[in-house]
């Protein structure tokens, strides 16, 4: 038996039930014309509603855009405070040197002129004078401009061997280029012959007799990588270490257990935290993007790259993009340090730059030919120049400075894909097929516009970008100089070369302050590449004999 009870609100009289509508809208909607009045009132109050949720809504964009612009102005006034703070650091910096370290003594071997003893004259205060002192100094090592000055350099090996003279120590000994004015100066003809089979090794260089640079020490060695390093790049903040090798591989090193704990519990051996296998071929060249000028990466997900990841966690990783920016060989990567630009130099004769976003797009194409500057002459790809290293100019953040197999280096504008100036040293052999003097690599000042070039004959190059010049050349290295990096506040350089040995140099004096060997040579070459840390104590190396060095 089922019982079917009623609802309780069904309970009771008609009366409670409440009404639908009041009586003055059921009125209302009785007629044709009230009903059409009824939606009138409704449509305009919709309509007015629109009306005032569009002008809200338009002074929110107004502010959002108001506040957009202040932060674009607030951001330049940022990096241009923090421009000028670096160069007070470093104006602050070389004025205490003028009271903490004794000038270094001039060797008379060096046969220096009396105006080159300019060189150890102390910094005044001010930015300006230290950047004009730096800039515009000429040591004894540059090139000189006639050919008695060139015979206080460079001696010729073809005097016979009974008169002989004494070389001084510390003296750099080459042989002369055919065709220069040092050959035909000093070089027989009857003699010419003979000793063209002949090679002289070169003098090694002395460090400097004072200085306040602290040793550096080697920490740690890496060693999983299975053939030579190529490539090292440095986070701009933390402990991490990005290397590419022949090996196909990348791989990133977590730095952090090196420095931290007592020395005693230090590790002496480290594991790559995360290894990259995505090249078909070597890895010439890495870069690091600052999170902080690509805002739509996920700055959180580096920081998970530096832990230890499940071989799920790794399965999962894939590349954020994939490109095929050049036609030929990749020879270096540079991130621009203040915004989403990245820059390729391409052995195709051709540096391109690529605004760095959800995906790669490209910018603009930087292409030099020997036919729009004289100074552009030499080694060339169908008509283009091969550049092999591109660096951006700090003292001008829009414009870059690229160095080319020839020798020569080009100062451009890389948002208008204009070319300021080319600027070559006068020793350098500007015949087609020469590449004696190559640019192996490029490295900006990071107050002034100085640029410094490693070239393939062992000698480092200062070029005034401001004035368009070579102002100082010193040798380097026993064999070619593979590698260049200096310090974030502008004082000290090292240099890596094929050699095996690591030397770091004072940027003001032009001389040689540490030397360690560092890497074994294999098939001619060493020294790989050399970075600084942007922020810590960090010197990394990396070598043709599969290992990357950290000194600290």
């Amino acid at each position: 038996v089922f019982w079917v009870y009623p609802r309780a609100a069904s309970i009771g009289t008609p009366s409670t039930v409440k009404k639908p509508t009041s009586d003055r809208a059921r009125g209302n909607m009785e007629s044709v014309d009230g009903a059409l009045r009824f939606l009138q009132r409704q449509f305009a109050s919709v309509a007015h509603e629109e009306s005032q949720w569009n002008e809200e809504r338009m002074h929110l964009q107004q502010q959002v855009k108001e506040l957009e612009q202040q932060r674009a102005t607030q951001e330049e006034a940022y990096k241009d405070a923090l421009l000028r703070i670096k160069m007070l650091q470093f104006a602050l910096r070389q004025e205490r040197g003028r009271y903490l370290v004794s000038p270094a003594p001039v060797s008379s071997a060096m046969a220096r002129k009396p105006e080159a003893s300019e060189i150890s004259r102390p910094v005044s205060a001010t930015v300006v004078r230290s950047v004009d002192r730096v800039v515009t100094q000429s040591p004894a090592d540059s090139p000189p401009a006639s050919p008695k000055a060139h015979a206080q350099i460079y001696r010729a090996d073809n005097v016979n061997s009974s008169r002989s003279p004494q070389t001084p120590k510390g003296m750099e000994i080459t042989r002369p280029r055919m065709g220069s004015r040092t050959a035909s100066t000093h070089e027989s003809p009857s003699h010419a012959p003979s000793d063209a089979s002949k090679k002289e090794k070169p003098a090694p260089i002395s460090l400097a007799a004072k200085s306040s640079f602290r040793p550096l020490k080697l920490k740690v060695k890496l060693t999983s990588h299975m053939d030579g390093v190529r490539a090292l790049a440095f986070h701009p903040s933390e402990p991490l270490l990005v290397s590419g090798s022949e090996d196909c591989t990348v791989k990133l090193w977590n730095l952090a257990a090196v420095t931290s704990g007592p020395p005693s519990q230090r590790t002496a051996e480290l594991d790559a935290a995360l290894t990259i296998r995505t090249h078909g071929q070597s890895v010439l060249s890495v870069a690091i993007l600052s999170a902080e000028n690509y805002p739509n990466t996920q700055p959180h997900r580096a920081g998970a790259f530096a832990t230890s990841v499940t071989y799920e966690d790794y399965l999962g990783l894939k590349a954020h993009s994939i490109n095929r920016a050049h036609d030929d060989a990749v020879w270096d990567l540079h991130a621009h340090p203040l915004s989403n630009v990245l820059f390729s130099a391409g052995a195709d004769g051709i540096v391109r730059t690529w605004g760095v976003a959800s995906e790669l797009a490209l910018k603009s194409e930087l292409k030099c030919t020997s036919k729009n500057h004289l100074k552009g002459m030499g080694h060339n790809n169908r008509g283009y120049l091969v550049p092999t290293s591109v660096r951006t100019l700090h003292a001008d953040t829009k414009t870059c400075t690229i160095g080319y197999t020839c020798g020569s280096i080009a100062h451009f504008d890389f948002h208008g894909e204009q070319l300021i100036q080319m600027v070559r040293a006068n020793d350098v052999d500007g015949s087609r097929e020469s590449r004696d003097a190559q640019v192996n690599q490029v490295v900006a000042h990071p107050t002034m516009p100085l640029v410094i070039a490693a070239h393939q004959d062992r000698r480092l190059r200062f070029y005034d970008m401001r004035a368009g010049e070579c102002v100082s050349t010193i040798v380097a290295h026993q064999d070619a100089v593979s590698s260049v990096s200096i310090d974030s506040s502008g004082l000290y350089l090292a240099t890596g070369g094929h050699d095996g040995s690591l030397r770091v140099w004072s940027v003001a004096e032009r001389q040689c302050v540490f030397e360690q060997s560092a890497h074994r040579p294999k098939f001619g070459e060493a020294v790989h590449s050399v970075a600084y840390h942007p922020s810590r104590g960090f010197i990394a190396t990396s070598g043709a004999d599969s290992l990357v060095k950290i000194f600290q």
